[in-house]
């Protein structure tokens, strides 16, 4: 079978049907919280370094899961860092990496990294999906499909990245 798939891809082009990717709306959330954000609580050694890019991420309301707001940074060229701030509470979470960092590849299969449609984190207020586009830790390069799971995120998909054709 897998030797049709091989020969089908060679012949025609056409690639096998893939499963389908995890939709924003299959984790769509009851509430989004409308009040004034909760002061951010740093907790750890690294949510301290980073606590005027928290705090300022924190004061613009949840922008995740509701209730929650996923403040960004970058950390070089090319390279993004996280955390998750609760605007009901001010809990503080760490991201599901460091750093996040994205190569010169296809992000599933349509998102170079070098055109105007990569976005390397994707996210909305009314949904428990983050979608994370690059290289964790300067590794194993994809997109990673997360669900918030208060307190962490629980990784429910990865696609690997494809080289883009010379």
């Amino acid at each position: 079978m897998r030797f049709l798939a091989i020969l089908l891809v060679l012949v025609t082009g056409i690639h096998p049907q893939s499963p389908k990717l995890p939709s924003f709306k299959e984790f769509a959330t009851a509430e989004v919280f409308s009040g004034k954000p909760a002061a951010p609580i740093l907790r750890t050694p690294n949510q301290r370094l980073f606590r005027t890019m928290i705090r300022q991420g924190a004061a613009t309301g949840p922008n995740f899961a509701g209730h929650y707001t996923i403040a960004d940074w970058g950390c070089g060229a090319g390279c993004v860092s996280i955390a998750v701030a609760d605007a009901k509470d001010g809990r503080v979470y760490d991201g599901p990496f460091q750093a996040l960092s994205w190569s010169m590849v296809k992000y599933e299969g349509k998102y170079p990294a070098n055109t105007p449609e990569f976005v390397p984190l994707e996210f909305y207020t009314d949904s428990r999906l983050l979608i994370a586009r690059g290289c964790p830790e300067e590794e194993n390069c994809g997109s990673y499909f997360y669900e918030w799971v208060a307190p962490k995120f629980k990784l429910i998909r990865k696609v690997e990245a494809v080289p883009i054709p010379q």
